[in-house]
């Protein structure tokens, strides 16, 4: 199969077109055909080296959608044929937390992750457990589910499951014209919440609005927390959705209202951030970790892209020896959304 493998540690131009063994499905193993694999900046932060725990050489890709060609001995729940994308971390499938469809927090061992533990997406086939694997609803495409697992999924936890957020709550989101940040205004707009959208780019302002942002601060800077405080008579926001992390941490918390809650859903840099632990004192807010969704909230987030409820948002759609060059687009700050990789016929 033609694959990218990425077998050391640097830039884009790590990821290096190649020619793979189509693997072979285990015991309790599925075999999918993939079809589209999004692209997310926890992939740039892999390939730079930011995971130094990475096992090289690796196939990257987390997000898929693709069809079942093959079965493992003793797979249950999963067809050959059917149409399919997969969780992001993978656990061990049969603790108290896997069964409940949330294998983020497998008790069992560290959840491992498709693309960096596990060989992922950017490939034609890509094996996962069956315990993984999620039947995609009738009138979703594939390229819509692939972008869908990552960007609608993680947003949707963060915002909703972790951040409790409420209809008529005023929510910023930084990094908002990512791919992350654009399917997080759709949420929220659904949701009924005031959106106050942060970005360095004037130019994907009117991309902001359209994804759901009814203000746009644009900070070349991002220095924005006075700004939010203005748009909100002084009192500040109720929400923040922290997407880039690290270089926006500190304004976000200095944004939100006394009692609010920010929820750190990324950081793309991968470095330490600084904040003032006064903030957390004087102000009682909150900061909240996030990581990935449930299988129950994935299915919640197919209905909703079904329904039409919320859109996806796909930039560019490269063939899969592009992965470098898509790598590179994104790191230049180019994206307006997510770039999905084709890797196969759908």
């Amino acid at each position: 199969m033609n694959a990218l493998l990425l077998s050391r540690f640097g830039g884009p131009e790590q990821l290096v077109p190649s020619v793979r063994p189509v693997p072979t499905p285990g015991p309790g193993e599925v075999l999918i055909r993939v079809a589209y694999c999004g692209i997310c900046r926890h992939d740039l932060l892999t390939r730079s080296g930011a995971f130094a725990k990475t096992p090289l050489p690796v196939i990257p890709g987390h997000q898929i959608g693709g069809t079942v060609v093959s079965l493992g001995p003793d797979v249950t729940g999963v067809e050959t044929g059917q149409r399919v994308s997969s969780l992001i971390r993978i656990g061990c499938g049969d603790c108290e937390q896997c069964r409940a469809g949330n294998e983020a927090y497998c008790e069992t061992f560290r959840a491992r992750f498709l693309g960096e533990d596990l060989d992922g997406g950017y490939a034609e086939f890509v094996k996962v457990p069956d315990h993984a694997v999620i039947p995609l609803p009738d009138g979703l495409p594939l390229e819509t589910a692939a972008v869908a697992s990552c960007t609608f999924g993680t947003a949707y936890h963060a915002i909703r499951t972790r951040g409790q957020a409420q209809p008529g709550e005023t929510v910023v989101v930084t990094g908002a014209s990512g791919g992350a940040g654009l399917h997080a205004l759709e949420l929220l707009r659904h949701f009924g919440c005031r959106c106050i959208a942060v970005t360095s780019s004037d130019e994907k302002s009117e991309l902001l609005r359209q994804a759901g942002a009814d203000e746009v601060i644009v900070s070349d800077n991002l220095v924005f927390a006075d700004q939010v405080k203005a748009l909100t008579g002084g009192r500040g926001c109720d929400l923040v959705i922290e997407v880039v992390g690290e270089r926006t941490l500190d304004q976000s918390v200095r944004a939100l209202r006394k009692g609010g809650r920010a929820v750190l859903a990324g950081n793309i840099t991968g470095k330490k951030a600084q904040i003032t632990p006064a903030h957390f004192i004087l102000k009682e807010i909150s900061l909240i970790g996030t990581r990935t969704c449930t299988k129950a909230e994935l299915q919640e987030v197919y209905d909703l892209l079904v329904s039409g409820a919320v859109r996806v948002h796909v930039d560019r759609m490269l063939p899969l020896e592009k992965g470098s060059e898509a790598h590179a687009l994104m790191e230049a700050g180019a994206s307006r959304g997510r770039y999905v990789l084709a890797a196969s016929a759908d």
